[in-house]
């Protein structure tokens, strides 16, 4: 993924912003309110991480930096931007899956139940 001009990066985050949004769909009134500056946000970090990743992948998470006689390796700051926003990005999702229902584990039939009714 080359740098994206605005329109395509705002097209990019509105269908994921769609994707996301279809998942939570089904959660009550109260939590989509809470939910949908969440995915908001998850939908432009999911794009931006995307992005920083072509960068990291076509540059490199370092490079030579010159400047006089000063000569060393840095980090990209693509990379440390990435860094940076990764935690942030996994909290955020982590909070947004925290707002779907929670399920009931469901109980594996052993054969117990079945074996005794039968005996009788």
């Amino acid at each position: 993924m080359a740098k994206l001009s605005r329109p395509k990066q705002n097209k990019l985050i509105e269908a994921e912003i769609r994707k996301l949004k279809s998942i939570f769909k089904d959660i009550s009134e109260d939590k989509q309110k809470v939910a949908e500056r969440l995915i908001e946000r998850v939908a432009f970090m999911t794009i931006t991480l995307e992005i920083l990743e072509d960068e990291i992948k076509r540059k490199g998470p370092t490079y030579k930096f010159e400047q006089g006689s000063q000569k060393m390796i840095i980090e990209n700051p693509a990379q440390k931007s990435y860094n940076t926003m990764v935690n942030r990005y996994t909290a955020a999702y982590s909070k947004l899956f925290d707002l779907l229902p929670k399920e009931p584990p469901k109980e594996e039939d052993d054969g117990f139940d079945s074996f005794v009714s039968d005996r009788d």
